[in-house]
């Protein structure tokens, strides 16, 4: 066990090396994403210059909900979704040599997937603060245990986004090409994510639709924890349900990649 911990150890740490490496490719795109806040800032701004209140929300919590929600969102969205990495072996075949080692194929993109993440959660918490000094409206966790429990949130919401990547990427075996599904799935788990517009703002019938699909609690969930919009008991109950999506997301990774893997058993003798 002990042993296997290590191979696991070793990938995450390569990945984070890697990731430190290209520290061009990694603040550029990063600028991007930060650009990409400033606009949206722009645009809500303008929005609450003609009323005060939208769906509940003011515009200091507007403010720190975009903020916060673009801040878990960048943390395990941007650069290291594990789809693009998943679909690259595919379909360059280099995936064989991976079939090869000692390790499980989406234990390994886990493990590289968490490696990247780390990086990118420090340079997003960092952000966050810099806003701060400048947006005042920008308020932090509600409470102690609120923002105790917002990371645990996150946590769960990192084993749902990689699961859904992780599918995403898999497909590659029968698609070939799934660029349009990586750009379709990036679409869809930005909207039903609430990484664009907070679900309670919605129409009924939407959130509705949203409440039984996984994606909020990849983002809306943990930033709703964040800004104490649920109390301890609820906020609890949340997590519960983050974890259960994981897990079911998980074993629905664990399962495909097992069909593709026969796949190239039968196709490569």
């Amino acid at each position: 066990m002990r042993k296997m911990l290590e191979k696991y150890y070793a990938l995450f740490s390569a990945s984070l090396q890697q990731s430190m490496a290209y520290r061009f490719g990694f603040f550029t795109s990063f600028l991007g994403e930060v650009m990409k806040i400033c606009v949206m800032l722009a645009v809500w701004m303008a929005v609450y210059r003609q009323r005060s209140t939208i769906a509940g929300f003011d515009y200091p919590m507007m403010i720190t909900y975009l903020l916060v929600s673009q801040t878990v969102n960048n943390v395990y969205g941007f650069k290291n979704d594990a789809e693009r990495l998943i679909s690259k072996k595919i379909l360059d075949g280099s995936i064989v040599f991976d079939l090869l080692r000692p390790v499980r194929f989406v234990n390994a993109r886990l493990a590289e997937n968490a490696g990247q993440t780390i990086l990118q959660a420090v340079f997003s918490g960092l952000t966050l603060l810099c806003f701060r000094v400048f947006l005042p409206q920008l308020s932090g966790p509600s409470s102690i245990a609120h923002g105790a429990l917002f990371l645990v949130s996150m946590c769960a919401g990192f084993f749902i986004m990689f699961s859904v990547s992780a599918i995403s990427g898999l497909l590659a075996f029968w698609l070939m090409n799934n660029w349009g599904l990586r750009s379709a799935k990036a679409a869809i788990v930005n909207f039903f994510s609430g990484a664009l517009v907070p679900i309670a703002m919605m129409p009924g019938w939407m959130q509705g639709v949203m409440e039984v699909l996984p994606f909020k609690n990849i983002v809306y969930v943990p930033t709703m924890i964040y800004m104490g919009q649920y109390d301890i008991e609820e906020t609890l109950v949340r997590i519960g349900m983050q974890i259960l999506w994981a897990a079911v997301m998980w074993l629905l990774a664990k399962a495909l990649c097992g069909l593709a893997i026969r796949r190239v058993s039968i196709n490569g003798g």
